[in-house]
């Protein structure tokens, strides 16, 4: 029985045992699971920054890029919305490079950093720490007003910094919407970890996209500059083969032309072309050479006509370049000045042949097919070209008038003296032709340089052997002529050079001489004067006429001249030194108002002298840092509260003493020293408002600064201004340039560049002394202009001035209207600062108010100013 129990006892406890085991199989079996699915995760989370790591070295393309991040990114945490911001602490700027929302749309661009204040990403930006934003951590900085609500609101926001050398650069964010979605801060310490991975990576490929651009940029501006290039050679090629094929005696004249189509046909499609010269005599057009694929009767079509209202006579009535579409054609025809064009012509291009001012014929081009349009650049390029075609055909004709005058000469001596007396005749009259082409200018018909100087050294020898002998050199520079040439165009300028030589020979005797050095210089010998009044008298005659306009293409055009004049002298010994001294005077004359004359006399040589000397310590004035901005406050009209300053160029120099700038500045802009002089007050003015600032708060007050306008020719400008703002510490609005409109007319596009870089980076424009120059409407709306300042002209005692206020209120009006501001400049008295300000113009400056001060005197008014 004890047996049985003991038995019994012995089975219970190994039940116990048996249990116990299994209890604790399963409490492992639950570890092993717990540590397996840990160490599967910790696998997963090495498996996915080794993927981050090597995406950082292995991509090359930052779109890309951001994609795999995100890819990676959620394979380790749950992040359908993900999103990665750059930002640019340079110009405060936010871009999202890459968005995936499933409630919020993209932003798109560049955003102003201040317009995300009290954003989550403002706060991560500006902690420059990790953020991990919970709803009730949300709630809680909106009560105390630390943040602002930025689209859909959701659960948890997960946002960390990309710091680069401590610098934070951008931000990755992850987001819930879920409330199952939760995020924990091992989630933000992994996405912190990864940020670190993405940094380098971001920066290597910022970096390499933007050596990219900037190698595909000089790419295409060499690429332009190699066919620009090989444009040029070919051009050169063809004007030489042209020429060549005048040397060319053996050649008959049809094969001239031929060769001279094929040359033309590689600058220009050439294949409908024809050559037809003028016979004055017969008022005939006779076409020497023609190629046309619509027409079968070549022959009859062009054969020779009397003058009539055809395409080609309208080049030859103009004697300019003639561009022509089917409706331009139709247009000349229903205003009867043309016969009907042909129904399939497309494009039409004729261009005179001159030689020495005489009409030889036209060439023209046509197409008959869409794909074919002759343009602004094809005519140029035709005009240029004809230039060498009207030689060649002039000297062809000669050296074919030549050969033809040697055969008949050797005929005639056979047959008779006389005849060979004619054939003298003849080639000494060509002969004469070509010394004639070899001594006038191409353009006007009048002695060229040389002519002229042998004419002069022979004037200038006839005084050293007879006393009574006198004579006058009148030096001629014509006004506004560059004006004419850049808003007209080339041929019109040429057109006015014509007319005025044509004029001035009228207006001189016949023994007199006039000549065209170049451009729109002309000289006049006048020789055996009576007294010096009959110089006089011929240098009014013209400066008179050349007061009166001129009609060129439909259009009246202004000029007008400067002359310097030099009377014959013992002390000359050549013409160059005669010369130089009429040149001398006629810069007087300009510098003395234009539209006048002015003698040569040795105070001018002085003056010259003394503007070298000048030049010389100009330029180590700006080596030694000695000029200076004095400041004349602008204020608000209404108030008269002082809203900032012009700085002005002033000179203390250690040679010269305190040197005025009537004194110094208009040779610094003639000699392009101003642009150093510009920058140099444009640093000072700069780094004395920023003292200012520091010193009396006044953050508001801006410096207006002027710039010369060649300033705006050069595309550093931005950078210069740009490292002047950054080294002085002032913001760029309260730096404002000031130019005047000159700089509007040349260069436009590079113009605009610039002022569209300033007004991007926060600097203001003004434009100067508007109302005096050229005032065109149309760069008001095209350059970025946010002041007009009136003139002082029209300001100067304007309440006694009908004329006067009708411009100012225009002017006004008119910046009203296109959101300008307006500056009244020479305020002298408090009539006319009232009258400005019931015409509505918001600020003033001059002398009523206060003059140009000293940076010390300035500190004084602002105190006083702001002590009111």
């Amino acid at each position: 029985m004890k047996s049985e129990k003991r038995q019994a006892n012995t089975t219970q406890v190994d039940r116990e045992l048996i249990r116990a085991k299994e209890a604790s199989i399963t409490e492992l079996s639950g570890e092993v699971d717990f540590l397996e699915q840990k160490n599967a995760d910790l696998q997963a989370r090495y498996t996915a920054l080794f993927k981050l790591n090597q995406l950082s070295q292995d991509c090359n393309e930052l779109d890309g890029f951001y994609a795999q991040v995100h890819n990676i990114i959620a394979s380790l945490m749950t992040a359908e919305n993900f999103f990665i911001v750059l930002y640019d602490q340079t110009f405060e700027t936010l871009e999202f490079a890459y968005f995936i929302d499933e409630k919020d749309n993209k932003p798109s661009g560049l955003i102003d950093y201040q317009d995300y204040e009290g954003s989550f990403t403002n706060l991560v930006i500006e902690s420059k720490q990790p953020l991990l934003l919970t709803p009730e951590l949300e709630q809680q900085l909106f009560d105390n007003y630390k943040i602002k609500q930025f689209g859909a609101r959701g659960t948890d926001w997960l946002g960390v910094p990309l710091l680069h050398n401590g610098l934070v650069i951008g931000t990755i964010t992850i987001q819930s919407y879920d409330e199952k979605i939760r995020y924990s801060e091992n989630d933000l310490n992994l996405l912190t970890f990864a940020a670190q991975h993405v940094v380098g990576a971001m920066v290597r490929l910022q970096d390499q996209q933007r050596l990219k651009n900037a190698v595909s940029a000089r790419t295409k501006e060499l690429m332009a500059q190699i066919r620009e290039r090989e444009k040029s050679e070919l051009l050169q090629e063809s004007l030489y083969r042209i020429s060549e094929l005048t040397t060319d005696i053996e050649l008959d004249i049809d094969t001239f032309y031929s060769k001279v189509h094929n040359i033309i046909g590689q600058l220009i499609n050439a294949k409908n072309f024809y050559i037809a010269k003028y016979e004055q005599v017969s008022d005939t057009l006779h076409f020497s050479y023609y190629v046309d694929e619509h027409t079968r009767d070549l022959a009859r079509a062009f054969k020779p006509r009397k003058l009539s209202n055809g395409y080609s006579e309208l080049v030859l009535r103009r004697r300019e370049t003639v561009l022509l579409t089917y409706q331009e054609m139709m247009s000349l025809y229903l205003e009867d000045e043309t016969a009907k064009p042909q129904d399939d012509i497309h494009s039409w291009l004729g261009v005179p042949l001159i030689y020495s001012g005489k009409l030889l014929g036209v060439m023209v081009l046509q197409s008959y097919h869409y794909k074919t349009t002759y343009n602004q650049q094809d005519a140029e390029l035709l005009n240029f070209v004809s230039n060498h075609v009207s030689a060649a055909i002039k000297r062809r004709e000669l050296a074919d008038f030549e050969r033809r005058s040697h055969e008949l000469l050797e005929q005639q001596v056979k047959l008779r003296t006389l005849a060979l007396e004619d054939e003298i005749t003849q080639r000494k009259q060509a002969e004469k032709l070509l010394k004639h082409t070899a001594a006038h200018d191409s353009l006007t018909g009048l002695a060229n340089r040389t002519v002229f100087l042998d004419l002069l050294n022979h004037a200038i020898a006839c005084t050293k052997r007879k006393e009574d002998f006198s004579f006058a050199v009148l030096f001629l520079d014509l006004d506004r002529f560059k004006v004419v040439n850049d808003s007209l165009g080339h041929h019109a300028g040429d057109l006015l050079l014509r007319i005025i030589a044509r004029e001035l020979l009228a207006i001189v005797r016949n023994k007199d001489t006039v000549a065209r050095l170049g451009g729109d210089e002309f000289v006049i010998l006048i020789e055996d004067l009576a007294s010096n009044e009959e110089a006089f008298e011929v240098a009014r005659r013209i400066t008179e006429f050349l007061q009166e306009p001129f009609t060129i293409d439909n259009q009246l055009v202004y000029t007008g001249t400067s002359i310097g004049i030099s009377f014959s002298h013992k002390r000359y010994e050549d013409a160059n030194t005669m010369l130089r001294d009429a040149d001398t005077a006629m810069y007087h004359a300009k510098d003395n108002g234009r539209g006048r004359y002015e003698v040569f006399d040795a105070s001018m040589h002085q003056k010259v002298q003394n503007a070298l000397s000048l030049e010389a310590d100009i330029r180590e004035a700006i080596a030694w840092q000695e000029f200076i901005p004095y400041f004349q406050p602008i204020l608000k009209l209404d108030n008269l509260e002082l809203t900032g300053f012009e700085a002005l160029a002033r000179w203390q120099s250690t040679k010269r003493g305190f040197v005025y700038p009537n004194d110094f500045i208009p040779l610094a802009e003639e000699t392009d020293l101003i642009q150093a002089i510009d920058i140099q007050i444009i640093e000072k003015s700069c780094q004395q408002l920023r003292f200012w600032q520091d010193e009396f708060g006044c953050k508001d007050i801006y410096v207006s600064c002027n710039l010369f306008s060649k300033q705006f020719f050069s595309t550093s400008l931005p950078q210069r201004i740009e490292k002047v703002l950054l080294s002085t510490g002032l913001a760029p609005h309260n730096l404002r340039i000031e130019l005047t409109e000159r700089a509007l007319l040349e260069n436009a596009e590079i113009v605009l560049t610039n002022m569209q870089a300033l007004r991007d980076m926060g600097v203001k424009i003004l434009l100067d002394d508007f109302g005096t120059g050229y005032s065109s409407l149309g760069y008001l709306h095209r350059f970025p202009i946010d002041v007009l300042k009136i003139d002082r002209s029209f300001i100067s005692n304007v309440h006694e001035h009908d004329n006067h206020r009708a411009i100012i209120r225009t002017i006004v009006d008119l910046a009203n209207n296109l959101q300008m501001a307006t500056v009244g400049e020479g305020i002298e008295n408090l009539a006319d600062a009232q009258l400005l300000q019931q015409m509505d113009c918001q600020y003033g400056q001059g002398y009523y108010f206060a003059k140009p001060m000293s940076p010390q005197h300035a500190a004084d008014y602002i105190i006083k100013k702001t002590l009111k």
